[in-house]
């Protein structure tokens, strides 16, 4: 398959190969469907809605430590019968 591609992309992709990424150009288009393969599958959200997402949790406050809410979930759930605890 020959593809023509906009200059801006084919710099793109010199660049990565040029860096070492990638041995070749045709591992660069691979990488690069394959990561589009994945984005189709997960299909959850809308193009840019998982990026605002991420941007309206960092900045909705404080950060949770983790440990400290695993903890509080673990002393929600009720204690199972005949284990010891």
């Amino acid at each position: 398959m020959n593809l023509s591609l906009p200059p801006q992309i084919q710099k793109l992709i010199d660049e990565r190969v040029r860096s070492g990424q990638y041995g070749s150009p045709e591992d660069v288009v691979a990488a690069a469907v394959a990561t589009l393969d994945q984005q189709e599958k997960r299909g959850d959200f809308a193009p840019g809605e998982l990026h605002r997402l991420l941007e309206d949790g960092e900045a909705g406050g404080d950060a949770l430590d983790g440990d400290q809410v695993f903890a509080e979930l673990r002393a929600l759930r009720p204690r199972e019968q005949g284990n010891g605890g």
